[in-house]
């Protein structure tokens, strides 16, 4: 009998890790608020919020920088980034403060809805870094984004892409990786400045 129901547990269990990942919610309020978040304009997901999230979690979203973002947001960051991820960073605490709502009204959360934020602040992140004129300082903006953006992908796979909670000494961690790798970036950086400066133009004599 023993035996009998080990092999039964270890055929439910195999059975388990085999079975496909359940489809992603698309239809309760937060799957919808989510969904337009991310690819919706701003207008559309401040209104796709559920009505009581103001009450529930304290503040209501605004519009700004065309996103729709939580007015006391920022990027958290133990180091410092560039002033143009601000609003992107605001916009990102407005979707974790959506799967927030969904935990505190006992709703289930989603992993698809946590890697569909983080997915669109990489991105944001990336888009912010175009305005920059000078390839140096934008490649540079380019690496704070991929660090910053790997930095929320670590986080929210270690919290297996549930509800966002605060760990204190995670961004400790996580300032260490980010300083060492953006340290780095600023090297290449500099010295790819450098080397253009020393190249003489076409024609130029020396």
């Amino acid at each position: 009998m023993c035996i009998a129901a080990a092999t039964t547990a270890v055929i439910a269990t195999t059975g388990a890790a085999s079975s496909p990942p359940s489809p992603p919610d698309r239809t309760s309020p937060v799957a919808v608020a989510v969904h337009a978040l991310v690819a919706e304009s701003a207008d559309a997901a401040t209104r796709a919020i559920p009505a009581d999230f103001a009450s529930v979690m304290g503040y209501r979203p605004i519009v700004l920088d065309a996103m729709a973002e939580n007015p006391h947001g920022d990027c958290s960051s133990p180091v410092p980034l560039p002033s143009e991820f601000e609003p992107s960073c605001k916009a990102h605490d407005l979707g974790y403060d959506l799967l927030r709502y969904a935990a505190a009204t006992g709703k289930t959360v989603d992993p698809h809805w946590r890697r569909a934020i983080d997915g669109q602040l990489e991105s944001r992140l990336h888009a912010a870094c175009i305005e920059r004129t000078d390839d140096g300082s934008r490649r540079a903006c380019d690496a704070a984004a991929s660090v910053a953006a790997a930095a929320v992908d670590m986080n929210s796979w270690r919290q297996s892409f549930g509800v966002p909670v605060a760990e204190p000494a995670l961004p400790i961690a996580l300032g260490g990786a980010a300083f060492a790798l953006m340290t780095l970036s600023a090297l290449l950086t500099g010295r790819y400045v450098r080397t253009r400066v020393s190249v003489p133009e076409i024609g130029e004599h020396a």
